[in-house]
């Protein structure tokens, strides 16, 4: 379903805005969004979604990845790094599935956070 709406001239409008989908990235669990959590965060079809999401990486505020058949989008912002993901982070390269050598699943919030560990 779309959340477009004739306007007076009788031609759709989009009610989809750029900054409610910058919302999203407020209300979902971690630091990025699929176009599957804005669609249905915002009750609209993927495709809006995706062409939104897109809009905003051409303005440079969000980043995307291909990622196990999945497209992930995160919020670029060079002010507050704990919001934004590092395409160039190690993590990227794994396959689907795969944890590596390494002990990152123990140092989550270390590594996404720059926490240390309780």
């Amino acid at each position: 379903m779309s959340k477009d709406e004739r306007g007076d001239t009788g031609r759709y409008t989009e009610t989809v805005t750029l900054d409610s989908v910058l919302g999203v990235f407020e209300t979902v669990d971690g630091p990025i969004v699929t176009s599957g959590d804005v669609a249905e965060a915002l009750d609209c079809s993927r495709e809006t979604a995706r062409r939104k999401l897109r809009s905003l990486e051409e303005q440079d505020h969000v980043a995307s990845r291909k990622t196990a058949g999945r497209v992930v989008w995160w919020i670029v912002d060079d002010q507050d790094r704990t919001r934004g993901v590092d395409p160039d982070d190690p993590f990227w390269e794994f396959e689907p599935g795969a944890s590596g050598e390494s002990d990152v699943s123990e140092r989550v919030d270390e590594v996404l956070y720059g926490e240390e560990s309780a």
